[in-house]
């Protein structure tokens, strides 16, 4: 009889940025937020005001002209006034202090997360603001400054989730010579940090250059020729071996970056879509609140509880998943769909406690559990590619080896893959179900329950669950 249960929560990024999560988890993320992000209620007088429309608002409203118009456009216009330059200059300072000591949802949604560094195309100080609201006072603030040729104003050391790097790329209006504002300035900037003079702080630098970091942009506004050339300078694209950031844009924006530029980045390992970053930032503060209340329960729970991973509960089919590090984001729906139908899974990062010998431990893992779930991705495709090492290869072997053992036609080792993969010829011969969607969780637990007898005692003898 069929199972009806509800499906697991969707993944919060998509499939092709899977790690990204775990990414941020882990402090490994760099946010990058754009001007397209909405600034607060109480200053713009309404919800959902992005910082460049309502600056561009009050730049014209200053000249007596009428609206709307981009950003960009009302500086120009600004700057056929006489003085025009200065005067720029000066109401901008005025209008983004007004920010001063304001902040969003938003903004407090991601202070929370264990970000290190934060990047800012934006002269504001909402984020600073939401670091503070939200406990971590150690959070310092600084900004390239290519008029001064300043790269910081204040002494930096590498970034920690508790005292994070917020560093304004275009300037602060705090510091208004340092403000990026006309095409002018932006040339000059853009001679300035292409021929590091100055160079970037050294810690944000070894942040950004880092291949184990990823990205997160969120109303960054990808529509700009030289967005390509100050990426690749600030190490964003060209590093190897980098899983794939996330680019999160309004429908505007969206719809204004040709899709050719957005090809340009999405080969660069920028996957850029249209999304609501607010929910987005909610649903990422609620998972890592959550998570971390999870790992204080197993941190205070008793060693006997922790080695015990290697058992299934009584009468329900004990699962090990085989994949890729990069891919654990969408490994952990195939688990959570999983367990939803009754399944029990073992997968490293859930189960495997620190002190404990790794690879011993897998080996023996892999001995005990009834199902071994080869995971396959383009991921490893690429690696392959590379000639990088993957030590998933190596629990294929061990479980391959273990089938020697079994009865001719008995299930132990249920190839899977998501996306495009090429064909593993050691698992020619076993019949591959696909996890791109809902209904190839279904195929897989079914393929699991139907073949799985439970022992008479209770206890699951693993790996001797012959065919049904």
């Amino acid at each position: 009889m069929a199972l009806t249960m509800d499906s697991p929560p969707p993944p919060l990024v998509p499939r092709r940025c899977g790690g990204l999560v775990n990414k941020i988890h882990d402090g490994d993320c760099v946010l990058v937020l754009g001007p397209r992000i909405a600034m607060p209620t109480a200053i713009a007088g309404a919800d959902n005001v992005a910082v460049d429309d309502y600056l561009a608002g009050k730049l014209l409203e200053d000249l007596a002209l009428a609206g709307p118009t981009s950003f960009r456009e009302a500086i120009a216009q600004y700057e056929q006034r006489p003085g025009g330059a200065s005067a720029l200059r000066s109401l901008m300072q005025q209008l983004v202090a007004e920010f001063d000591g304001h902040t969003t949802d938003l903004h407090r949604h991601l202070a929370s997360l264990p970000f290190r560094l934060v990047l800012l195309t934006t002269p504001d100080t909402m984020m600073a603001t939401a670091f503070e609201q939200v406990g971590k006072t150690g959070a310092v603030q600084a900004c390239y400054d290519y008029c001064g040729g300043r790269a910081s104003e204040v002494p930096l050391v590498l970034p920690s989730p508790t005292a994070p790097i917020v560093y304004s790329l275009f300037g602060r209006h705090n510091r208004p010579e340092s403000m990026v504002l006309t095409d002018k300035n932006l040339l000059d900037y853009l001679v300035r940090i292409t021929k590091e003079s100055p160079a970037l702080p050294d810690p944000v630098r070894a942040t950004l250059r880092a291949p184990a970091t990823q990205f997160l942009f969120m109303g960054f506004g990808f529509t700009n020729w030289w967005l390509r050339l100050l990426l690749k300078v600030l190490d964003v694209t060209g590093v190897e071996n980098r899983g794939v950031s996330l680019a999160l844009e309004d429908d505007s924006s969206f719809a204004s970056a040709a899709q050719s530029n957005r090809g340009f980045f999405e080969s660069a390992g920028i996957f850029i879509q249209a999304g609501d970053w607010n929910a987005l930032a909610s649903a990422l503060a609620a998972r890592y609140k959550d998570d971390q209340a999870k790992r204080a329960v197993a941190a205070a729970a008793p060693r006997a509880t922790q080695t015990a991973a290697a058992v299934g509960q009584p009468g329900r089919p004990l699962v090990f998943l085989s994949y890729a590090s990069e891919d654990v984001e969408t490994v952990n729906d195939v688990r959570e769909g999983l367990a939803q139908r009754g399944i029990d899974v073992w997968q490293d990062r859930q189960n495997l406690r620190g002190g404990q010998n790794w690879e011993a431990q897998i080996a023996q893992v892999i001995k005990r559990v009834d199902y071994f779930v080869f995971v396959q991705t383009e991921t490893m495709d690429r690696r392959d590619a590379r000639r990088e090492r993957g030590v998933y290869y190596r629990e294929l072997d061990l479980a391959l080896d273990l089938t020697k053992d079994l009865r001719p036609g008995t299930v132990f080792v249920i190839p899977t893959t998501m996306g495009q993969c090429s064909s593993l010829p050691q698992l020619s011969d076993l019949h591959r179900v696909r996890l791109d969607d809902q209904q190839g969780i279904e195929e897989l637990a079914a393929a699991i329950l139907e073949s799985f007898t439970p022992a008479v005692d209770g206890i699951n003898a693993g790996s001797a669950r012959a065919a049904v």
